[in-house]
């Protein structure tokens, strides 16, 4: 597992077999349904279950590869602070919107950041 994003994960692989079981679902009712509108309505809720899936599992692979940025939003002004793609704890960085520093810290295996003083 990729240090810093155990409930991130977590909650990714989750997600990821919900949408496994609903594209067997709705593919299921696409096939037992008689009415033509609503076997293309549970087609189309199939495509998107895959498609979410599809997507939901390449974040997963960026992740345990090492090739998502780890960013967090500014606790002063919301802009976007990247610490990169493969930080390590206690790195720095400074918005570059309000100038307040931020250093990345570790809470039982998830990344978060800490406000430091100017």
């Amino acid at each position: 597992m990729r240090e810093g994003y155990k409930s991130i994960l977590e909650f990714l692989e989750e997600n990821l077999e919900v949408e496994e079981e609903q594209e067997h679902l709705y593919n299921q009712l696409a096939v037992a349904s008689k009415d033509i509108k609503v076997k293309e309505t549970f087609q189309h809720l199939a495509r998107a279950a895959k498609g979410h899936r599809d997507a939901i599992g390449r974040i997963i692979r960026d992740i345990e590869s090492d090739n998502h940025d780890v960013s967090f939003y500014c606790l002063m002004c919301g802009w976007e602070i990247n610490f990169g793609k493969m930080p390590s704890v206690g790195n720095e960085e400074r918005c570059s919107l309000c100038c307040q520093k931020f250093a990345l810290v570790d809470i039982a295996n998830d990344y978060s950041i800490k406000s430091l003083p100017q």
